[in-house]
């Protein structure tokens, strides 16, 4: 197998279907049929112990760029970069504490997907039973409150594009009428000129 670069491969956290997926730990040498298998298991696996998972790294052959390893995260691992905006309407929530929970999985030469790498330790408490929905709603306790705020932006935004838009429209309507206009001066003048290279010849007949 080709050597792999390493790169951040952000996909949609989608989460595959969970029916008929076991929720058994994870463990070394464990394969799977496909990647998504592999994310199936792990966020079952994630829903009875009580947390959520992010898709992370994402390894390429660089023979022909196809898929050959993935990182599966706890959707806490890291930190987040603080926000250099100079007007922040309101500070999110703290979600991530540095986790270092995760499996990674590889392609092997049979085709399986295999785990190659499993940290079951979890620096933050887990709520095992609960829903992902719920883990979702008690990390982002003023989500509800972000939307309205982003909503309510929104709106402004649209009714300054539609301000906009109509000065625009009264910018198009003064252009055209002064083309109208100039069309017609150089119409005139034109008029003029011929008027007057006709007037000799008609005095020589």
């Amino acid at each position: 197998m080709d050597k792999e670069s390493l790169a951040i491969d952000m996909i949609p956290d989608a989460v595959p279907a969970m029916s008929m997926v076991a929720a058994d730990e994870p463990y070394m040498g464990q394969e799977f049929d496909s990647e998504a298998s592999a994310h199936a298991f792990y966020n079952a696996y994630a829903t009875r112990i009580g947390f959520v998972i992010r898709v992370s790294k994402l390894s390429r052959s660089r023979r022909d760029g196809s898929a050959i390893g993935r990182a599966l995260v706890c959707n806490k691992e890291g930190f987040r970069m603080p926000d250099k905006r100079e007007k922040i309407v309101r500070q999110r929530a703290e979600t991530r504490v540095g986790c270092r929970a995760m499996i990674l999985v590889r392609k092997a030469s049979s085709g399986k997907w295999e785990v190659t790498k499993f940290v079951k330790e979890h620096t933050h408490s887990l709520t095992p039973g609960k829903a992902r929905r719920d883990c979702i709603y008690d990390q982002y306790p003023n989500e509800h409150d972000k939307i309205r705020e982003l909503s309510q932006q929104l709106a402004l935004e649209k009714k300054r594009a539609a301000t906009y838009k109509r000065h625009l429209e009264l910018i198009f309507e003064q252009i055209e009428e002064h083309n109208e206009s100039l069309s017609k001066k150089i119409q005139h003048i034109v008029h003029s000129v011929r008027g007057m290279e006709n007037k000799p010849q008609q005095s020589q007949t």
